[in-house]
Protein backbone atom coordinates (compact mmCIF):
# COMPACT_ATOMS: atom_id res chain seq x y z
CA UNK A 1 0.00 0.00 0.00
CA UNK A 2 0.98 3.67 -0.38
CA UNK A 3 0.77 6.49 1.81
CA UNK A 4 -0.36 10.13 1.29
CA UNK A 5 2.00 12.58 0.22
CA UNK A 6 0.46 15.81 1.30
CA UNK A 7 2.84 17.80 3.53
CA UNK A 8 6.30 19.48 2.99
CA UNK A 9 7.55 16.21 0.71
CA UNK A 10 6.30 13.71 3.56
CA UNK A 11 4.60 10.16 2.66
CA UNK A 12 4.80 7.37 3.89
CA UNK A 13 5.88 4.33 1.92
CA UNK A 14 3.71 1.30 2.43
CA UNK A 15 4.69 -1.66 3.02
CA UNK A 16 5.98 -4.81 5.52
CA UNK A 17 8.91 -3.68 7.24
CA UNK A 18 9.94 -0.48 9.33
CA UNK A 19 13.03 1.23 9.13
CA UNK A 20 15.13 0.83 12.49
CA UNK A 21 18.66 1.92 13.48
CA UNK A 22 21.44 -1.23 14.12
CA UNK A 23 24.48 -1.15 15.84
CA UNK A 24 26.41 0.14 13.32
CA UNK A 25 24.24 3.28 12.87
CA UNK A 26 22.43 1.63 9.45
CA UNK A 27 19.18 1.20 9.26
CA UNK A 28 17.80 -2.62 9.09
CA UNK A 29 14.27 -3.79 8.34
CA UNK A 30 12.33 -4.97 11.17
CA UNK A 31 8.76 -6.98 9.83
CA UNK A 32 5.78 -5.54 10.47
CA UNK A 33 2.16 -7.83 10.81
CA UNK A 34 0.33 -8.66 7.51
CA UNK A 35 -2.48 -6.15 6.69
CA UNK A 36 -6.11 -7.69 7.22
CA UNK A 37 -7.54 -7.52 3.64
CA UNK A 38 -10.48 -5.93 4.83
CA UNK A 39 -8.72 -2.80 5.84
CA UNK A 40 -6.90 -3.00 3.15
CA UNK A 41 -10.18 -3.01 1.16
CA UNK A 42 -10.76 0.47 3.44
CA UNK A 43 -7.61 2.10 2.81
CA UNK A 44 -7.81 1.72 -1.15
CA UNK A 45 -11.13 3.49 -0.97
CA UNK A 46 -9.50 6.31 1.13
CA UNK A 47 -7.16 6.41 -1.58
CA UNK A 48 -8.93 6.14 -4.07
CA UNK A 49 -11.29 9.39 -2.86
CA UNK A 50 -8.25 11.41 -2.79
CA UNK A 51 -7.79 10.94 -6.30
CA UNK A 52 -10.93 11.34 -7.42
CA UNK A 53 -11.26 14.85 -5.51
CA UNK A 54 -14.14 16.84 -4.75
CA UNK A 55 -15.47 18.89 -1.65
CA UNK A 56 -15.97 16.27 0.51
CA UNK A 57 -12.99 14.38 -0.65
CA UNK A 58 -10.66 14.77 2.74
CA UNK A 59 -13.87 13.57 4.86
CA UNK A 60 -14.52 10.63 2.97
CA UNK A 61 -10.80 9.68 2.85
CA UNK A 62 -11.18 10.27 6.82
CA UNK A 63 -14.17 7.92 7.40
CA UNK A 64 -12.32 5.00 5.12
CA UNK A 65 -9.42 5.63 6.83
CA UNK A 66 -10.85 5.03 10.48
CA UNK A 67 -12.53 2.28 9.56
CA UNK A 68 -9.65 0.66 8.29
CA UNK A 69 -8.26 1.15 11.52
CA UNK A 70 -11.66 -0.20 13.15
CA UNK A 71 -10.49 -3.15 11.47
CA UNK A 72 -6.90 -3.31 11.31
CA UNK A 73 -5.50 -0.87 14.58
CA UNK A 74 -2.05 -1.76 13.23
CA UNK A 75 -2.45 -0.48 9.96
CA UNK A 76 0.42 2.36 10.00
CA UNK A 77 -0.34 3.72 7.04
CA UNK A 78 -4.05 3.98 7.74
CA UNK A 79 -2.69 5.98 10.88
CA UNK A 80 -0.13 8.35 8.98
CA UNK A 81 -2.58 9.72 6.58
CA UNK A 82 -5.19 10.55 9.14
CA UNK A 83 -1.92 12.51 10.53
CA UNK A 84 -1.60 13.95 6.60
CA UNK A 85 -5.02 15.13 5.90
CA UNK A 86 -5.25 16.66 9.72
CA UNK A 87 -2.96 18.73 9.14
CA UNK A 88 -3.97 19.59 5.52
CA UNK A 89 -7.19 20.62 7.07
CA UNK A 90 -5.21 22.56 10.07
CA UNK A 91 -6.30 20.24 12.85
CA UNK A 92 -2.64 20.61 14.63
CA UNK A 93 -3.73 18.26 17.70
CA UNK A 94 -5.37 15.54 15.54
CA UNK A 95 -2.45 15.10 13.36
CA UNK A 96 -0.02 14.56 16.59
CA UNK A 97 -1.92 11.93 17.66
CA UNK A 98 -2.35 10.02 14.71
CA UNK A 99 0.93 10.71 13.42
CA UNK A 100 1.86 9.20 16.96
CA UNK A 101 -0.47 6.10 16.56
CA UNK A 102 1.66 5.40 13.23
CA UNK A 103 5.12 5.73 15.14
CA UNK A 104 4.06 3.36 17.83
CA UNK A 105 3.76 1.11 15.43
CA UNK A 106 6.61 1.97 12.84
CA UNK A 107 8.61 4.11 15.46
CA UNK A 108 11.79 5.08 12.83
CA UNK A 109 9.53 5.89 9.58
CA UNK A 110 11.40 9.21 9.00
CA UNK A 111 8.19 10.60 6.54
CA UNK A 112 5.69 10.82 10.04
CA UNK A 113 8.68 11.86 12.15
CA UNK A 114 9.11 14.47 9.88
CA UNK A 115 5.29 15.20 9.54
CA UNK A 116 4.42 15.18 13.25
CA UNK A 117 7.61 17.62 13.89
CA UNK A 118 5.28 20.01 11.27
CA UNK A 119 2.13 19.42 13.05
CA UNK A 120 3.92 20.40 16.57
CA UNK A 121 6.12 23.34 14.68
CA UNK A 122 3.03 25.01 13.44
CA UNK A 123 1.06 24.80 16.91
CA UNK A 124 4.12 26.25 18.09
CA UNK A 125 5.39 23.42 20.34
CA UNK A 126 8.88 23.55 19.24
CA UNK A 127 10.84 21.43 21.72
CA UNK A 128 8.59 18.36 20.62
CA UNK A 129 9.44 19.25 16.73
CA UNK A 130 13.03 19.47 17.89
CA UNK A 131 12.87 16.13 19.28
CA UNK A 132 10.84 14.41 16.00
CA UNK A 133 13.61 16.01 13.46
CA UNK A 134 16.13 15.56 15.71
CA UNK A 135 15.19 11.73 15.52
CA UNK A 136 14.29 11.73 12.15
CA UNK A 137 18.27 13.05 11.16
CA UNK A 138 19.54 10.01 13.59
CA UNK A 139 17.31 7.41 11.36
CA UNK A 140 18.68 8.11 8.07
CA UNK A 141 21.29 7.11 6.05
CA UNK A 142 24.28 9.35 5.70
CA UNK A 143 23.96 9.51 2.00
CA UNK A 144 20.32 9.95 2.06
CA UNK A 145 19.25 13.21 0.38
CA UNK A 146 16.09 13.49 3.12
CA UNK A 147 18.91 14.03 5.73
CA UNK A 148 20.05 17.16 4.15
CA UNK A 149 16.43 18.33 3.64
CA UNK A 150 15.64 17.32 7.65
CA UNK A 151 18.72 18.79 8.54
CA UNK A 152 17.73 22.01 6.66
CA UNK A 153 13.89 22.16 8.26
CA UNK A 154 15.44 21.12 11.62
CA UNK A 155 17.78 24.38 11.02
CA UNK A 156 14.88 26.55 10.16
CA UNK A 157 13.05 25.95 13.10
CA UNK A 158 16.25 26.70 14.97
CA UNK A 159 16.55 29.78 13.10
CA UNK A 160 12.83 31.05 13.72
CA UNK A 161 13.18 30.67 17.97
CA UNK A 162 16.50 32.71 17.07
CA UNK A 163 18.67 29.41 18.15
CA UNK A 164 20.96 30.83 15.51
CA UNK A 165 24.47 28.73 16.51
CA UNK A 166 22.68 25.64 17.09
CA UNK A 167 21.00 26.26 13.66
CA UNK A 168 24.52 26.42 12.01
CA UNK A 169 25.64 23.66 14.07
CA UNK A 170 23.05 21.04 12.71
CA UNK A 171 23.95 22.43 9.37
CA UNK A 172 27.59 22.02 9.97
CA UNK A 173 27.66 18.26 10.91
CA UNK A 174 25.15 17.62 8.01
CA UNK A 175 27.51 19.01 5.50
CA UNK A 176 30.65 16.65 7.69
CA UNK A 177 28.48 13.57 7.38
CA UNK A 178 26.30 14.00 4.45
CA UNK A 179 27.48 16.86 1.97
CA UNK A 180 26.11 19.71 0.81
CA UNK A 181 23.10 20.64 -0.98
CA UNK A 182 21.49 23.84 -2.48
CA UNK A 183 18.94 24.02 0.14
CA UNK A 184 21.84 23.70 3.43
CA UNK A 185 23.20 26.48 1.33
CA UNK A 186 19.98 28.66 1.52
CA UNK A 187 19.13 27.77 5.14
CA UNK A 188 22.76 29.24 6.11
CA UNK A 189 21.53 32.54 3.81
CA UNK A 190 18.90 32.48 6.06
CA UNK A 191 20.13 32.31 9.05
CA UNK A 192 23.05 34.82 8.01
CA UNK A 193 20.17 37.05 7.05
CA UNK A 194 18.68 36.91 10.62
CA UNK A 195 22.46 37.68 12.06
CA UNK A 196 22.54 40.55 9.90
CA UNK A 197 25.39 39.26 8.35
CA UNK A 198 24.31 40.28 4.74
CA UNK A 199 27.56 39.34 2.97
CA UNK A 200 28.26 36.13 4.36
CA UNK A 201 24.52 35.38 3.25
CA UNK A 202 24.96 36.87 -0.71
CA UNK A 203 27.89 34.43 -0.59
CA UNK A 204 26.36 31.43 0.84
CA UNK A 205 23.17 31.83 -1.45
CA UNK A 206 25.61 32.73 -5.00
CA UNK A 207 26.75 28.88 -3.99
CA UNK A 208 23.62 27.87 -3.56
CA UNK A 209 22.30 29.08 -7.09
CA UNK A 210 25.27 27.49 -8.53
CA UNK A 211 24.41 23.96 -7.71
CA UNK A 212 20.64 24.54 -8.50
CA UNK A 213 19.81 27.61 -10.44
CA UNK A 214 15.97 26.38 -11.07
CA UNK A 215 15.10 26.41 -7.15
CA UNK A 216 12.75 29.44 -6.02
CA UNK A 217 13.48 28.74 -2.31
CA UNK A 218 16.94 30.47 -3.65
CA UNK A 219 15.54 33.41 -5.04
CA UNK A 220 13.01 33.96 -2.68
CA UNK A 221 15.88 33.87 -0.35
CA UNK A 222 17.78 36.94 -2.51
CA UNK A 223 14.43 38.71 -2.19
CA UNK A 224 14.29 38.57 1.31
CA UNK A 225 18.21 39.78 1.63
CA UNK A 226 16.76 42.80 -0.50
CA UNK A 227 14.47 43.63 1.41
CA UNK A 228 16.79 43.63 4.74
CA UNK A 229 19.04 45.93 2.50
CA UNK A 230 16.18 48.61 1.99
CA UNK A 231 16.09 47.48 -1.56
CA UNK A 232 12.70 47.03 -2.22
CA UNK A 233 12.46 46.99 -6.05
CA UNK A 234 15.14 44.24 -6.40
CA UNK A 235 13.13 42.08 -3.64
CA UNK A 236 10.55 42.19 -5.44
CA UNK A 237 12.38 40.90 -8.80
CA UNK A 238 13.33 38.40 -7.18
CA UNK A 239 10.61 37.35 -5.57
CA UNK A 240 8.84 37.07 -9.33
CA UNK A 241 12.00 35.26 -10.52
CA UNK A 242 11.07 32.68 -8.01
CA UNK A 243 7.09 32.25 -9.41
CA UNK A 244 8.51 32.43 -12.53
CA UNK A 245 10.33 29.13 -11.37
CA UNK A 246 7.49 27.36 -10.20
CA UNK A 247 4.34 29.52 -9.88
CA UNK A 248 3.11 26.90 -7.24
CA UNK A 249 6.09 27.70 -4.87
CA UNK A 250 3.73 29.72 -2.34
CA UNK A 251 6.30 31.04 -0.23
CA UNK A 252 7.74 33.53 -3.13
CA UNK A 253 3.59 34.75 -3.38
CA UNK A 254 2.99 35.17 -0.11
CA UNK A 255 6.37 37.75 0.46
CA UNK A 256 5.40 39.35 -2.91
CA UNK A 257 2.13 39.81 -1.35
CA UNK A 258 3.82 41.39 1.54
CA UNK A 259 5.73 43.76 -0.50
CA UNK A 260 2.67 44.94 -2.40
CA UNK A 261 0.84 45.44 1.02
CA UNK A 262 3.74 47.45 2.76
CA UNK A 263 3.30 49.60 -0.23
CA UNK A 264 -0.32 49.76 -0.28
CA UNK A 265 -0.86 48.00 -3.40
CA UNK A 266 -3.90 46.43 -1.63
CA UNK A 267 -5.74 44.94 -4.90
CA UNK A 268 -2.38 43.10 -6.71
CA UNK A 269 -1.67 42.31 -2.90
CA UNK A 270 -5.09 40.40 -3.02
CA UNK A 271 -4.75 38.68 -6.13
CA UNK A 272 -1.59 37.04 -5.12
CA UNK A 273 -2.61 35.78 -1.44
CA UNK A 274 -5.93 34.57 -3.06
CA UNK A 275 -4.27 32.41 -5.35
CA UNK A 276 -2.04 30.86 -2.25
CA UNK A 277 -4.88 30.74 -0.31
CA UNK A 278 -6.67 28.36 -3.27
CA UNK A 279 -3.38 26.56 -3.24
CA UNK A 280 -2.81 26.20 0.34
CA UNK A 281 -5.83 26.56 2.30
CA UNK A 282 -4.63 25.67 4.99
CA UNK A 283 -2.10 28.26 5.07
CA UNK A 284 -3.97 30.66 8.09
CA UNK A 285 -1.08 33.25 7.77
CA UNK A 286 -2.17 34.18 4.29
CA UNK A 287 -5.52 34.41 5.04
CA UNK A 288 -4.77 36.39 7.80
CA UNK A 289 -2.96 38.86 5.11
CA UNK A 290 -5.76 38.59 2.94
CA UNK A 291 -8.00 40.14 5.28
CA UNK A 292 -5.50 43.11 5.48
CA UNK A 293 -5.62 43.61 1.66
CA UNK A 294 -10.13 42.93 1.91
CA UNK A 295 -9.47 45.46 4.86
CA UNK A 296 -7.50 47.88 2.36
CA UNK A 297 -9.89 47.75 -0.18
CA UNK A 298 -12.63 48.66 2.29
CA UNK A 299 -14.31 45.27 2.06
CA UNK A 300 -15.04 45.53 5.37
CA UNK A 301 -17.37 42.30 5.79
CA UNK A 302 -15.38 40.05 3.52
CA UNK A 303 -12.05 40.88 5.88
CA UNK A 304 -13.86 39.72 8.77
CA UNK A 305 -15.11 36.87 7.39
CA UNK A 306 -11.70 35.55 6.91
CA UNK A 307 -10.37 36.13 9.81
CA UNK A 308 -13.49 34.53 11.72
CA UNK A 309 -12.06 31.21 9.61
CA UNK A 310 -8.92 31.84 11.10
CA UNK A 311 -10.51 32.08 14.43
CA UNK A 312 -12.17 29.38 13.58
CA UNK A 313 -10.08 27.32 12.16
CA UNK A 314 -6.41 27.65 13.58
CA UNK A 315 -5.21 26.00 16.18
CA UNK A 316 -6.03 27.73 19.29
CA UNK A 317 -2.99 28.79 20.25
CA UNK A 318 -1.38 29.46 17.01
CA UNK A 319 0.24 32.92 16.22
CA UNK A 320 -1.99 33.75 13.11
CA UNK A 321 -5.28 32.38 15.45
CA UNK A 322 -3.93 35.93 17.30
CA UNK A 323 -2.99 37.90 14.90
CA UNK A 324 -6.75 37.10 13.02
CA UNK A 325 -8.40 38.10 16.68
CA UNK A 326 -6.28 41.20 16.59
CA UNK A 327 -7.24 42.58 13.51
CA UNK A 328 -11.32 41.89 13.99
CA UNK A 329 -10.95 43.92 16.79
CA UNK A 330 -8.93 46.65 15.38
CA UNK A 331 -11.53 46.59 12.24
CA UNK A 332 -14.51 47.43 14.49
CA UNK A 333 -12.57 49.99 16.65
CA UNK A 334 -10.63 51.81 13.77
CA UNK A 335 -12.47 51.32 10.61
CA UNK A 336 -16.06 50.51 11.43
CA UNK A 337 -16.78 52.70 14.58
CA UNK A 338 -18.10 49.86 16.84
CA UNK A 339 -16.06 50.60 20.06
CA UNK A 340 -18.78 48.05 21.81
CA UNK A 341 -17.88 45.11 19.60
CA UNK A 342 -14.49 46.33 19.20
CA UNK A 343 -13.78 46.66 22.87
CA UNK A 344 -15.43 43.13 23.75
CA UNK A 345 -13.21 41.69 20.69
CA UNK A 346 -9.84 43.24 22.07
CA UNK A 347 -10.54 41.43 25.02
CA UNK A 348 -10.98 38.33 23.61
CA UNK A 349 -7.60 38.46 22.06
CA UNK A 350 -5.88 39.37 25.60
CA UNK A 351 -7.73 36.67 27.25
CA UNK A 352 -6.56 34.04 24.28
CA UNK A 353 -3.70 35.24 22.54
CA UNK A 354 -0.06 33.70 23.63
CA UNK A 355 1.56 35.69 25.87
CA UNK A 356 4.53 36.66 23.75
CA UNK A 357 2.03 37.53 21.17
CA UNK A 358 3.56 40.88 19.00
CA UNK A 359 0.41 42.77 19.31
CA UNK A 360 -0.25 42.30 22.79
CA UNK A 361 1.83 45.26 24.07
CA UNK A 362 -0.17 47.43 21.72
CA UNK A 363 -3.85 45.92 22.52
CA UNK A 364 -3.14 46.69 26.31
CA UNK A 365 -2.17 50.38 24.75
CA UNK A 366 -5.61 50.42 22.79
CA UNK A 367 -7.36 48.72 26.17
CA UNK A 368 -6.18 52.22 28.23
CA UNK A 369 -7.31 54.45 25.29
CA UNK A 370 -10.33 52.76 25.30
CA UNK A 371 -10.59 53.23 29.54
CA UNK A 372 -10.25 56.79 28.89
Amino acid sequence: MKALLLIVALGACGGSSANRIGAGGKTKATKLDPVNPKAAKEFEAAMRAIRLGGPEAHETAKARLKASIAIDGKLWEAWHDLGALAYKDGEDDAAVEAFSKALAINPSHTSTLLGRAEANRRAGRKKDARSDYEAALRNTEEDDPNRRDAAARLASLLRDFGDFDDAVAVLRDTVRVSGINAKIYTELGLIYIQQKRPELAQLVLAKALELDAKDPAIYNAFALLAMKQGKAQEAFLRFEQAVAIDETYIDARFNKASVLLDAGDYARAKAELSAVVEKRPDDFDARVSLGVAHRGLKEFAEAKRTWDKVIKDAGKRSTARADALFNVAILKLDFQNDAAGGKADLERYLQEAPSNHSKRAAADEKRKELGK
